[in-house]
């Protein structure tokens, strides 16, 4: 589907809570988007900034879930194509990442282009495929030229963080940041996203043994999550990068411990051994091979002991 059309349902769905609410144009536009681009919004003939969006939603007191929930039911793209791709890439399934390559490949538009890259850093951080130099220059040239970050964007940004220029990359993070794209106007259902992004920063700081800067966004990270009530899934992802940068910086035996708690939390609620071997594989690149058995071991797991760490 081309991006214009996404565009165009995603307004027709603002539209819809919209007119139900009794909301007009003026009265929901006012002070956030002038009128005609919010008209222009709803008929899907201009896109739209994650900020404005949010701003647009909360003035006419729609959550982002309700709106998200509500678009991926009228929207069977969505539905087939967004959930398949990011469970295939958790789960390492190469052949239907190869299949989302080769149907955006037999499209010739800017945004596929940028999806055919976007699936391909995924294949190559499983080891599956390999990025070329043009493509990386691709989308640090998409990344200067936007201003209007929206999801897509974002998730762009998350997957191409290991292979951009480290300074550029930096430069890019800093920068979301300072426009508070990244994390002071991001509402409570939109905190897997900066999650996401924060995650992927964290661990590609570690991979560089950077573990000063890991620890800096860890504790950024970990500040704005004291404020949230998130589930059990972001509660372990926690724990494991405050072991990873434990161990990395040092204090092998605390890191490891808490490596080990997270394991066991994601094992308890999400025993998927595909995505058990996934967080081994990653794991490797730092652990020996006797820690790896170790922090994956969950026979006689002593929880009182796992409960002196957090």
């Amino acid at each position: 589907m081309h991006i214009g059309k996404i565009m165009a349902e995603i307004g027709e769905v603002f539209k819809t809570f919209r007119k139900g609410k009794n909301i007009t144009l003026k009265e929901a536009s006012s002070g956030i988007v002038s009128y005609t681009f919010l008209s222009k919004f709803e008929r899907g003939l201009t896109d739209i900034s994650f900020m404005h969006l949010l701003e647009l939603l909360d003035r006419i007191n729609v959550q982002l879930s309700e709106f998200e929930f509500s678009y991926q039911k009228s929207n069977n793209y969505l539905n087939d194509f967004l959930p398949s791709l990011q469970r295939a890439y958790q789960s390492s399934d190469i052949d239907s990442l190869n299949a989302h390559l080769r149907r955006w490949q037999n499209k010739s538009d800017k945004f596929s282009k940028l999806q055919v890259i976007q699936i391909k850093m995924m294949l190559t951080t499983l080891g599956k495929a390999t990025i070329t130099e043009d493509e990386i220059n691709t989308l640090q040239n998409y990344f200067q030229s936007i201003t209007n970050w929206t999801f897509f964007e974002l998730y762009l940004f998350g997957h191409a963080i290991p292979f951009l220029e480290e300074k550029f990359m930096l430069n890019l993070f800093l920068e979301l940041q300072k426009k508070a794209i990244l994390y002071d106007l991001f509402r409570y259902d939109s905190f897997s996203m900066l999650f996401y992004i924060y995650n992927n920063m964290i661990l590609h700081m570690l991979e560089q043994q950077n573990a000063v800067v890991a620890q800096q966004l860890l504790d950024n990270l970990a500040s704005y999550f004291q404020n949230q009530e998130r589930d059990y899934y972001h509660r372990a992802r926690l724990l494991n990068l405050k072991g990873l940068t434990l161990y990395v910086g040092g204090n092998k035996e605390s890191g490891l411990m808490l490596i080990k708690k997270s394991n066991v939390i994601t094992f308890l609620i999400h025993d998927n051994s595909r995505f058990a071997l996934n967080e081994k594989n990653y794991l490797s690149k730092f652990l020996s091979k006797d820690e790896l058995e170790s922090v994956f071991n969950f026979k006689n797991v002593d929880l009182n002991q796992l409960n002196t760490f957090n």
